[in-house]
């Protein structure tokens, strides 16, 4: 049986998924499904960019857009309340609707429905992915905690950044406007990749980012010493990836072979096991 981690990557490939190439190689045969070009330059300067292009074709905006409207809905220090304002939920809500029934969610919650004794209709679906990525929780001193908010848009954690598993976050982050104006909140500091790893559909680094903080209107610089990240995947396919590894009763394996290259799956889950506290992707090696 393919493994399920490839096929959700495929279909969102198919989806809103974009297909990650390195610097130099051609794109001519993904102008129309769409691009990412990946620079991971040995030598690369603190003002290196690590995507240097995005080509998102038309079809495939709708997710992109929608995923835009959520990323300043949140309070960056994690030790501080939330606070939701009835159109940021109204924001959360279209994403759903939109991201719960795309290719690569049905082939999630197939393989889930396969494997349990009650399959989950789309509306149980959508509940899980609600409860399990956008719904708050407390964890001590961490207030209103999400899955989203820590794997997509990353968190503040005293000087250092928590989550932010995301490509496309990232590259935002390296081309980020404040007022019209272009002002790059990335300051890149090293690479962590193995020797094996020459797949440009992960980059493990680490960096500074310097994060606008939507509550006070200033920038706060924030050091991830470690981070990695898969490129390509819309947001609902990196979702679905997590949410299938998430799901304990289904016994998803915890490790992923996709285009050819092995990555281990680390996930924690919050303390009373309804919502997922982080999750990505390591390298491992090439099969």
């Amino acid at each position: 049986m393919t493994d399920i981690y490839q096929q959700i990557w495929d279909a969102d490939q198919q989806h809103a998924g974009l297909k990650a190439v390195h610097k130099g190689e051609s794109i001519d045969a993904f102008r129309e499904t769409g691009h990412v070009v990946v620079n991971e330059l040995e030598e690369a300067s603190r003002t290196h960019k690590l995507i240097e292009e995005v080509h998102i074709p038309a079809h495939k905006q709708q997710s992109y857009d929608l995923v835009n409207a959520l990323l300043n809905n949140y309070t960056l220090d994690q030790t501080k309340a939330e606070v939701n304002f009835p159109e940021e939920q109204d924001e959360v809500q279209r994403f759903l609707d939109y991201a719960h029934k795309t290719p690569p969610m049905e082939v999630a919650r197939a393989y889930v429905n396969e494997r349990l004794d009650q399959p989950l209709s789309t509306d149980q679906w959508w509940a899980v992915l609600q409860r399990v990525w956008f719904e708050q929780y407390s964890d001590g001193k961490n207030r209103d905690l999400s899955g989203f908010e820590h794997v997509v848009v990353g968190e503040q954690r005293q000087a250092k950044v928590q989550g932010y598993h995301s490509w496309y976050k990232y590259y935002l982050d390296e081309h980020f406007q404040l007022n019209g104006v272009d002002r790059d909140s990335i300051e890149f500091l090293d690479w962590r990749n193995s020797e094996e790893d020459t797949t440009p559909d992960v980059a493990t680094l680490s960096f500074v980012w310097e994060a606008f903080d939507y509550q006070r209107k200033e920038f706060r610089k924030l050091t991830k010493p470690i981070g990695g990240f898969w490129i390509g995947p819309s947001v609902e396919g990196l979702l679905a990836l997590g949410t299938v590894r998430f799901m304990a009763e289904v016994l998803a394996p915890r490790h992923a072979v996709i285009n050819g290259f092995k990555y281990n799956l680390p996930l924690f889950r919050s303390a009373n096991n309804r919502h997922l506290r982080t999750f990505y992707p390591e390298f491992s090696a090439r099969v």
